[in-house]
């Protein structure tokens, strides 16, 4: 037989509710709930490892649930009593503090900030209240805080501890006494204690090995998300990575292509520079030629007049003579046809030359 302690249970879960579930790994001999924890035995050890091991559980919508073994010490008591057992509860807190601040209603509106307050116990004659959250977490998120203020004064949070001490019959105390070593009476009472100091290490130990545990899975969770998160980046980038080396690749190409047209622009910028200048030698010849032309009929031009004036001149001439010897016009008008005849052979040489 194998006995585990399930602790973390909401009130509201019944013991037929956690035996349901527990069947799931194996027989279940004894379930049965005490103080907020359910002891459950199985008729066989691998079965209660593997529901160790499976913890922390979800047994129904109320909330998880974590599993540890079950410590049982064989203790020898004092003479006239037992040691005091403390049994701390994950979900309850003491307070301390004053008549006022420990009301009922001051107390739930001002714990409620940190979870669900399931349960509030105030007694203001020893000056303190019990306080019971539906989860642990919401007495950690408490236990957290250094300093906590109420009507202007602070509190004092302290887990809650149940004192167990259950004393003998005097008169049987005292025969014991009379019989008894007080070196065996300091020794059991010390014995006592170490077994007392051993039970709280040992259960501090499996709180600790239980946060542990809860921390591992934790850890594991994040660590998986992370990688999730990791490898979407990873693609997210490579899928960027490509974008950005497609848009890279058309930018060159629309590059080269317009390198390609300038070099393009070059070459007909360069053949109509050539055109132009072409044009332009084109043009000073014609004007050279025009310039020539110009010459060569001012020159023609003159000539023409100076022949015009002579023929002017030797026409008054004949004409004088011809007054004057009226019998002899045969000559003049010789002299007139070689005159007038003599420009045509002049304007035929000025056209040879």
């Amino acid at each position: 037989m194998s006995t585990v302690v399930i602790d973390g249970l909401d009130s509201r879960t019944t013991s037929d509710t956690v035996k349901n579930f527990c069947q799931n790994f194996g027989k279940i001999l004894n379930c049965y709930i005490k103080c907020n924890q359910c002891i459950v035995t199985f008729a066989e050890k691998h079965n209660a490892e593997e529901f160790i091991r499976t913890s922390p559980h979800r047994i129904d919508s109320n909330g998880s649930v974590t599993a540890t073994w079950k410590v049982t010490l064989n203790r020898t008591f004092p003479l006239n009593q037992r040691p005091i057992i403390n049994s701390t509860d994950n979900t309850r807190l003491t307070i301390r503090g004053t008549f006022e601040q420990l009301e009922e209603p001051n107390l739930v509106r001002y714990f409620s900030q940190y979870g669900h307050v399931r349960m509030c116990l105030p007694n203001p004659s020893q000056g303190s209240a019990t306080i019971t959250f539906d989860d642990r977490i919401s007495c950690e998120r408490v236990l957290k805080e250094s300093r906590h203020f109420l009507n202007g004064r602070s509190l004092i949070i302290e887990p809650y501890t149940a004192t167990t001490i259950t004393t003998v019959d005097d008169n049987e105390s005292n025969k014991r006494m009379k019989y008894s070593d007080p070196n065996e009476s300091t020794l059991s009472i010390l014995t006592s204690r170490f077994e007392h100091e051993k039970e709280q290490l040992l259960n501090e130990q499996i709180r600790l090995q239980s946060q542990f545990q809860e921390r591992i899975q934790l850890f594991e969770f994040e660590k998986q998300q992370l990688n999730e998160y990791l490898l979407k980046q990873q693609h997210d980038f490579h899928h960027q990575v490509k974008h950005y080396q497609y848009l890279l690749q058309q930018s060159l190409d629309e590059i080269t292509n317009k390198d390609k047209q300038i070099e393009q622009l070059k070459q007909e910028n360069k053949d109509i520079d050539d055109l132009l200048r072409q044009s332009v030698h084109d043009n000073e010849q014609q004007q050279i030629h025009l310039k020539k032309r110009e010459e060569v009929h001012n020159q023609t031009k003159r000539k023409y007049e100076e022949l015009y004036k002579a023929y002017m001149k030797l026409k008054d001439n004949s004409t004088i003579q011809g007054d004057k010897d009226p019998i002899g016009p045969k000559t003049p008008i010789a002299n007139t046809n070689l005159i007038i005849n003599k420009p045509k052979s002049t304007i035929d040489d000025v056209r040879k030359k």
